[in-house]
This record gives structure tokens, sequence and C-alpha cells, in this order.
């Protein structure tokens, strides 16, 4: 009981005087290795036990802060968005459990948009699959409202969680973010490969692109790239970052040597 109350007034400071940090790592073209946006990350105080996100969330649940949190990580992530480009993407994480709590305000994320200068259209929303959705109904108002303002959505971690094909199935969202857990050593797993495959062309045949998350290693970054997964994050590509980044050139010269391959089998060469 006494980490609980501690960790209450740990989150009861960090909202009070707004103590997050927001970190962006991009999300890339895997065919021409451009950035066509940016998932905004929160952390808290530096060197403190709540500085990562796990901890963070966590202890704001315990002390059924979360909601609270939430708003002011989104907040924080939109006013830090400013500096980015206005054709680029930004990818913000929600909760199921956030979207349903008695407090969620209708319309204070346009409201904020509106005060920072910035279009519905280039906002996408996460919602995490390993959260099970128990009313369905509910969430899917919440879903519909945010998509009939021109928000865009992405179910993340797509392949770890409790609702599976039912979530993809009844939100139709505009990305998959496929989990790390499926992409790691994909180069070496002809399962995943096949699971990716399978998931690529469900996307593909019904208007969704894909983003293969955690991408770690060169030889996964190549297989992604020939099974024509679009769109690629992770700490081989770029580290989360409070200053918004170009790709190393390095990078850029992986993926288009890896098109160019591609390409030179298909035409035979």
């Amino acid at each position: 009981m006494h980490i609980v109350d501690e960790d209450f007034v740990s989150i009861d400071s960090i909202i009070e005087h707004e103590q997050i940090r927001t970190f962006f790592q991009p999300i890339v073209s895997l065919k021409d290795a451009s950035i066509i946006g940016y998932e905004a990350l929160s952390r808290g105080p530096k060197g403190s036990r709540l500085e990562q996100p796990g901890m963070l969330f966590g202890a704001a649940a315990e002390s059924n802060r979360l909601w609270e949190l939430e708003y002011l990580c989104r907040r924080k992530a939109i006013e830090r968005s400013k500096e980015i480009c206005k054709n680029k993407k930004i990818f913000i994480n929600v909760d199921p459990k956030v979207i349903l709590d008695e407090k969620y305000k209708i319309g204070f994320t346009k409201e904020f948009l509106a005060k920072n200068d910035m279009d519905p259209t280039n906002i996408i929303f996460e919602i995490t699959e390993r959260t099970c959705v128990e009313d369905y109904r509910g969430f899917l108002r919440v879903i519909n409202n945010y998509t009939e303002q021109g928000y865009e959505i992405a179910i993340d971690d797509t392949g770890a969680g409790y609702s599976g094909l039912r979530m993809l199935a009844e939100i139709h969202p505009q990305y998959i973010k496929i989990d790390m857990e499926l992409v790691r050593d994909i180069d070496k797993k002809r399962i995943n490969q096949a699971l990716i495959k399978a998931l690529r062309d469900f996307a593909d045949s019904t208007g969704m692109n894909v983003i293969a998350e955690g991408i770690e290693t060169i030889d996964e970054l190549n297989t992604l790239i020939g099974l024509n997964v679009e769109y690629g994050q992770g700490y081989l590509l770029q580290r989360p970052s409070e200053e918004l980044k170009e790709l190393d050139q390095s990078i850029i010269n992986i993926i288009i040597s890896s098109q160019e391959y591609l390409h030179r089998k298909k035409r035979g060469a």
C-alpha cells in the first residue's frame, strides 16, 4: 500500500507541474526511405522511477489518474508537434480504457489542434490491441466520432493482443502496426514471414497500410522490404528523440539498395 501512495504523490506532481517529456520516433517508408510521420512517445521526469512509460502509466492506473495523464500526454504531443512539417503524420497513443472513461471529453483534441494550427487529417490515433475491449458498442461510437472529424486510426501491437481480427474488421483502421515480437528475427523465422505476408495481403485487399514495429537489424529490414511491407519503425531506423531528426544517410542507402535489388530480381537481371 505504501508504494501505491508514493506513486499517487508522484503522479499527482507530474500532472500538476506538467512534467512530461515528448519523444518522437519516425515512421519510415520502406519504398523510398521518406519519413511519413512520427509517433509521439511520452516519458516521465528524467532519472525518476516513473521515467519509463510502463511504470508511468502503471502508477497512474493504480492511482486512478490514467485519464489525467493521457490528457496531459496528448496535449504535450500536440503542442510539440507544431515543429513537424505540415505534410507529416503524428501518431498519438490512446488506451481503449481511457476512451471509455467517464471524464472523456468529445472534441477536446480538435480544440487543441485549432489552437496549434494543425490539421486533424494529419493525426493518427494508435489504439493498442493489448488491452481487451469489453464495451465494443461504446468503443466503436467514440472511434466513429474520431473518424467523422477527419482523424485516422492505427491498430497498435497487431498480433500480440486479445481482440485480433475482430478489432481490425470492426474498426477498419487506416494503419496496422505489426507487433515487434513478430518482427524480431523475422529473417530466420519462416512462420513469422508467412504471418506478416498474410497481414500484408489482407491490408492490401482492404485498403489498409502496414507498419512493422521494432526493426533492429539490417536483416530484419531487408526481409520486411522483401515481403513488400510499406512502412517501418524501430531502433535501426532511428531511436526516439526529443528532437526531430532526418534519417541517417546510411539507412537511406540500405533501403534504396534493397529496393533496387528487388527490382533487378523481378526483371531477372
